[in-house]
Formats: C-alpha cells, structure tokens, sequence
C-alpha cells in the first residue's frame, strides 16, 4: 500500500532588490516526494493523489534600500496540460486542464487571502528584512493522472516608504509537474 503524504507546501521567495524575475521555490512534503533528486520525476514536481497544497510567498530586502514590506496584487497558477497518451490505432489524449480541483481551467488566481508576518531577524544578515505571507488556504489535487507545465506567476507592489513611490514587479517560475504513476506513451 503506497502512503499518499497528505500536505504539499510550495515556498516561493524573492528579493525586493534583484534584477531578474525569477521566483527562487521549494516544494516541501511530509514524505520528502514533492521535489525528486532522482528517478522519472527528477527535474519536476510529483504530486500525489489527494495531497493538499499549501502556499506561503517570502521576500527580504534590503533596510538600506528603504524595503519596509510587499503587497501581493495577483498570484495565479498555470498548467498547460501535456500528453498523456499517443501512438497508432489510439487516439491522442491530453490530461485534464489542471491537477488541482478548484481550477476549472488552466489559469487558477489564488484568492487575495494572505496572513503576513514579519520573520525574525537573521543575526548573520543585521541589513536584511524578511517577511511571509502564507495563504489561508490549500490547493487541492486530484484523482486524475497526468502531466503539466506548471507555472506560478506573481504581481507586488514592493513599499520602501512613506516617501517613495511603490514598484511594481512581476516574478515567476516554471517547473514541470505529473500526478499519477507512469503514462501511456504507446
């Protein structure tokens, strides 16, 4: 019998300062599944059956720059479905628009409902201000196997201040995911 780990939590992280768009992640799960250093799934993110996704969105910044705190002002997820079956005398099938059952389509915006608090200071990094905002919610995946490029796309207003005007910014990643064992290839 093969132990579903019931919660999945992806971390995201940026820093109010850095030049490019990429959002740093992790997927952490209970049994140590959600982020493969080996095997089919190395290089992507294998969800299981039923788990529960959580999210929390980290940025630090520096005090120097004048980095007080971060707004979220849109967080979605995007999966393109992938192949999930081809070859002669089959027909081609694709798997569903999303792993996750809240989504009906492809595009899932979170809700806005974030609870935000400001992390301890990191006595090795005295210039650094941290915080997180966790969302109140979860992801949910479902029965369905399949394949996914999967990504996750997020808009802040970073504040440095009463005195200056907030930034925009626009982060994001892209890994690739599955749900389910191996697929029908033909």
């Amino acid at each position: 019998m093969t132990h579903v780990s019931p919660w999945m939590k992806l971390s995201v992280h940026f820093d109010a300062d850095q030049t490019s768009s990429e959002l740093d992640y992790k997927f952490t799960s209970c049994d140590g599944t959600a982020d493969p250093r080996h095997g089919e799934y190395m290089g992507g993110v294998h969800f299981q059956q039923g788990q529960h996704v959580y999210i929390d969105i980290n940025c630090c910044g520096s005090k120097k720059s004048g980095f007080t705190s971060f707004q979220i002002i849109d967080c979605s997820i995007v999966t393109i479905p992938q192949l999930t079956q081809i070859g002669p005398n089959v027909p081609t099938v694709y798997a569903a628009p999303s792993p996750f059952l809240q989504a009906v389509g492809a595009v899932y915006p979170l809700q806005l409902d974030f609870e935000s608090q400001l992390l301890p200071q990191d006595p090795e990094l005295p210039d650094l201000r941290r915080i997180r905002q966790e969302w109140k919610h979860s992801l949910d995946v479902g029965h369905t196997k399949g394949r996914w490029e999967l990504s996750f796309v997020l808009t802040v207003r970073i504040l440095r201040g009463d005195n200056v005007q907030p930034e925009l910014r626009v982060f994001a990643f892209d890994p690739e995911s599955s749900v389910g064992g191996s697929l029908d290839m033909g």
